[in-house]
């Protein structure tokens, strides 16, 4: 019975410490605004996003935007996008009702008259520390 348990506590470590380390997926696009076009278009554009990404099977989604306080290159972008997903296969389901949904599709060529992204990357993230909240 002792063996058992420990090969259960083992079993159960591992399988934390495998949660605490999986990857997910990160997108990153960097874009800068169409003439005539300014953050408050891309913030009136994330309310229609939002309700759309809202109504979808998988809301796994996470995104945030970010503007640069200093970088390298301040004038290379006005904004990045990044969104992530919890892993990949909801990457893949969501990419797949957002962009071949009727909604999905429309509201993303909306977003291509805001702004033009010539950056769109793809990264895979592992957690290295989360914070303990004290």
């Amino acid at each position: 019975m002792k063996n058992l348990t420990r090969v259960l506590t083992a079993a159960g470590l591992l399988m934390l410490s495998q949660l605490s380390t999986a990857a997910n997926p990160v997108e990153f696009w960097g874009c800068k605004f169409n003439d005539g076009k300014s953050m408050s278009d891309l913030m009136s554009w994330t309310e229609q996003w939002n309700r759309v990404v809202d109504e979808l099977p998988d809301d796994g989604y996470n995104a945030w935007v970010m503007t640069p306080m200093f970088k390298s290159n301040m004038t290379a972008l006005d904004f990045l996008w990044v969104g992530a997903w919890p892993d990949y296969s909801q990457m893949g389901s969501g990419l797949d009702s957002f962009f071949n949904g009727e909604e999905g599709s429309a509201l993303f060529a909306k977003f291509l008259e805001i702004t033009t992204c010539e950056i769109h990357d793809l990264y895979s993230s592992t957690s290295v520390r989360e914070n303990s909240g004290d």
